[in-house]
């Protein structure tokens, strides 16, 4: 069976179509259709339900489709490292959630270029559940985190420890207070980020411990620390963010930190790596200078 049927198979899944994922891979949609084919008489069975606007899996093919995401993953993989070989280069593609992803991982991506001239680094910032569906679907290589982490076949190592904090605006009440009580947020509009942050999964889990999460208002949900920032100056509200992420402002008093009386939030940001039988050069690599910084 030709490798380029289960490239076709997985676009067209990926795609929901045959002729875009003929489109996609540079072919005629009757070569795609013939590739489908093939596959479909190794298989002894349909794969895809062909419908007039969309494809979808039958139940041959959804139990197929994992292992066509693994081998395509091994191919390339294995395609990378001999280029590294070739080259003393190669690639690597790190996802990370926002925290981490805008305000750590660049310096740390800017001295492993460094030391590492001839590599190919790319870097997707997003939540924390968007992370690791981008290193389950094999769309990175390593992910670095700040929430919970449920998934099995995932290794999941710590790696720095970090602190939510109470942000609030320059002049707001508490910031003229040594430290206040949590009861006080209750008359406070709290930012919160989206469904799927790990900053928002690790504030509400200490907060319901604490017995008040059911009784803060919430004045909006946005979609990245530094919107969150920009609104609690603006007046627009308080907010829970990273002690990593607000280091600059708090140093140019544009946000203050407002202690809570016998309450903290600490987490840990982790690594995490798909269980691989073969570990990526660049990637162990990459997981070294991890280990080796230094907040």
């Amino acid at each position: 069976m030709h490798l380029e049927s289960y490239e076709v198979f997985r676009a067209a899944v990926e795609c929901g179509s045959i002729n875009k994922a003929a489109q996609q891979l540079h072919m005629t949609q009757s070569t795609a259709s013939r590739h489908l084919q093939l596959l479909e008489d190794e298989y002894g069975g349909l794969l895809l339900e062909r419908g007039r606007v969309r494809v979808s899996l039958t139940s041959m093919g959804a139990a197929l489709y994992p292992y066509v995401v693994d081998l395509l993953s091994c191919h390339y993989r294995a395609k990378s490292e001999l280029s590294k070989l070739r080259t003393e280069g190669g690639g690597i593609c790190v996802g990370a959630t926002f925290s981490v992803g805008e305000y750590l991982l660049p310096n740390i991506l800017g001295d492993f270029q460094k030391s590492h001239p001839h590599v190919e680094i790319k870097m997707r910032v997003s939540n924390t559940s968007q992370v690791m569906d981008d290193l389950i679907r094999h769309r990175i290589d390593v992910g670095i985190v700040e929430g919970i982490v449920n998934t099995d076949d995932i290794a999941v190592t710590p790696w720095l420890e970090d602190e939510l904090v109470l942000v609030c605006p320059p002049g707001h009440p508490f910031t003229r207070q040594p430290f206040i009580q949590l009861e006080d947020l209750g008359n406070e509009f709290l930012l919160w980020r989206e469904e799927g942050s790990g900053t928002r999964d690790v504030t509400e889990r200490a907060l319901e411990q604490a017995g008040v999460l059911s009784s803060l208002p919430r004045a909006m949900e946005l979609g990245s620390t530094q919107a969150i920032k920009s609104a609690i100056q603006a007046g627009l509200g308080i907010a829970f963010l990273s002690r990593l992420t607000v280091r600059q402002e708090c140093t140019n008093e544009t946000l203050v930190v407002v202690p809570i009386r016998d309450f903290t939030i600490r987490r840990t940001l982790q690594i995490v790596e798909r269980q691989e039988r073969y570990s990526k050069y660049m990637v162990e690599q990459f997981l070294t200078a991890l280990r080796n910084f230094e907040k």
